[in-house]
């Protein structure tokens, strides 16, 4: 029998183990992603963290790769490393917002690269060559749905909620402990009275 209860407390400390560490990198990116976009609330511009930035998909031109209301994480990049098939975010000279369109072709001219792009739900090229000096970088990661999230913490109620969850979530946490201490209080005083006394 001591061996199964060996075992028992041991896989417990794993399980723990690995739900601290899976809360902690949830926590990293919910902070990482806080900070982006605070920082891109007051400055009014793209922030770049890490060597990368984060972006609303707004259209379905890369559908199904990614649809609106998808996050996309970008990661600044040299041109020079760039290939067929990747897709890139850039911003021209007069454009407002910046594009994300896969590169079908790539052109080398006079030590300088021009990119052919094309959204995935679209049956031709766009019309112009993206010039290597509007390349913002590669898209190295997609999340469905999420832009809809960060775009609600962007209002006011959305910051309020926000600040408010981690309050909760502390609040739960005291909570759930103040009663594990007393239930276990209770057990021992129970177990200290013996029948009869």
């Amino acid at each position: 029998m001591a061996p199964e209860r060996e075992k028992k407390p041991a896989a417990k400390t794993v399980l723990n183990a690995l739900s601290t560490v899976v809360s902690l990198f949830l926590l990293f990116f919910v902070i990482y992603m806080l900070f982006l976009i605070f920082t891109g609330m007051r400055n009014n511009e793209q922030p770049t963290v890490f060597n990368h930035q984060i972006y609303i998909v707004q259209s379905d031109s890369m559908s199904p790769t990614f649809k609106t209301g998808s996050v996309i994480i970008v990661k600044v990049i040299n041109p020079q490393s760039v290939k067929v098939g990747d897709i890139i975010t850039f911003k021209k000279k007069n454009d407002s917002v910046p594009t994300t369109h896969r590169v079908v072709e790539i052109i080398e001219e006079n030590n300088t690269r021009q990119f052919i792009t094309k959204g995935d739900a679209n049956n031709m090229n766009d019309p112009t060559p993206v010039a290597e000096n509007f390349l913002i970088g590669k898209v190295v990661l997609s999340i469905p749905k999420l832009g809809y999230v960060m775009a609600f913490i962007r209002t006011k109620n959305g910051i309020f909620t926000v600040m408010l969850i981690p309050v909760f979530i502390i609040l739960v946490t005291q909570i759930a402990g103040l009663l594990k201490v007393r239930k276990k209080y209770k057990s021992e005083v129970d177990g200290n009275i013996k029948p009869g006394t």
